[in-house]
């Protein structure tokens, strides 16, 4: 597939700066730097290419992305990281490929409730119609955009600089992560599994959601199930969708899944698998998650690390794989939900 290129008019900002900041995010989140030089910067991420270049007439930046849902993406990116240096630049910022002011975001589609049951473990099953095209193995997890309760919904839009416009105020949406447990792309069917929270608004949501009902999908990203060498897995209720993809698209892989809940946690449908090992933690010790992923990371031994729950354990599990010294195409660490 050929990729799609987008290109600013020439920015009001200092080039060096921004390269330093762009060099930051690069190490934090371990993007390859394809090229540091006097033509310019370039990083790759999971959407694309971003390059910063700087020339006569002022700063440019250039992206490229296999598709018009991921160039959004990086125009989202680009916009907000040159906002949190100088936010009138990023007001100002205009892109010469086709405008799409006004329009929906390219990552973005409405879908319609099909339906909601109830699930073993807590969850319920949510069934949605709609396009599903970009849902693949490589990209499960998508962000759903509830409108609030008693309010006509309102979406997002692009802006005239072309990152995405929120609703905002009493329109503003609800915006959680969910992975995708299962796509018909012939029928246009996304199902999902909502481990239920007694005061979460998603869990209302579902509760009292209505077949027709139209709910946001932002298009997939963020990581798919496929994985490779010795598996060492750590995982609560919130990955428990995302073990049970890993577990059918991975049928040759070998290892262990460790599960942090409780006993009525435990009853989640998981599929069978002829040679992974999936234990479950007892309940008393869900609290040491993070330690039982910093011990396997500590271990000598390959493994290909898979870590999913709170957003502090996971920094934190993510600080000590690097520690280690070990790649980090080797491992998938990431924060499902956050302690409020």
């Amino acid at each position: 597939m050929p990729e799609i290129t987008a290109r600013t008019a020439p920015l009001g900002l200092a080039y060096a700066p921004l390269r330093q900041a762009a060099l930051a995010q690069a190490r934090e989140h371990d993007l390859p730097v394809s090229q540091d030089d006097a033509e310019g910067l370039s990083l790759d991420t999971y959407y694309g290419r971003i390059s910063f270049l700087p020339g006569a007439e002022g700063l440019e930046v250039e992206i490229r992305a296999p598709h018009a849902e991921y160039l959004q993406v990086l125009k989202d990116t680009i916009v907000a990281q040159i906002a949190a240096a100088d936010p009138k630049v990023a007001d100002a910022i205009r892109w010469r490929d086709a405008p799409t002011e006004g329009r929906l975001p390219a990552n973005a589609v409405i879908m319609t409730v099909l339906s909601v049951a109830p699930l073993a473990g807590g969850f319920l099953r949510v069934t949605l119609q709609g396009d599903v095209a970009r849902f693949s193995d490589t990209a499960i997890h998508f962000r759903l955009g509830i409108p609030p309760e008693g309010r006509a919904a309102r979406w997002p839009r692009v802006a005239q600089n072309g990152a995405t416009e929120w609703p905002k105020g009493e329109d503003r949406l609800h915006l959680p992560v969910y992975t995708a447990r299962s796509v018909d792309a012939d029928r246009g069917k996304l199902c999902f599994d909502l481990f239920e929270h007694a005061a979460g608004r998603a869990t209302q949501w579902a509760r009292t959601a209505q077949p027709g009902q139209e709910v946001l999908v932002m298009a997939p990203g963020g990581g798919g199930c496929l994985v490779s060498g010795e598996l060492r897995g750590f995982a609560d209720e919130t990955a428990f969708p995302a073990i049970a993809r890993i577990l059918e698209t991975n049928p040759e892989a070998t290892g262990r899944i460790t599960l942090y809940t409780d006993a009525a946690g435990a009853a989640y449908p998981l599929p069978d698998h002829p040679q992974l090992q999936i234990d479950y933690a007892e309940p008393e010790r869900r609290e040491d998650m993070g330690q039982d992923a910093k011990a396997a990371i500590a271990d000598e031994r390959d493994i290909f690390l898979w870590f999913a729950g709170e957003r502090e354990l996971a920094t934190s599990v993510r600080s000590a794989w690097r520690a280690s010294g070990r790649l980090p195409k080797d491992a998938y660490v990431s924060a499902f939900w956050q302690k409020i």
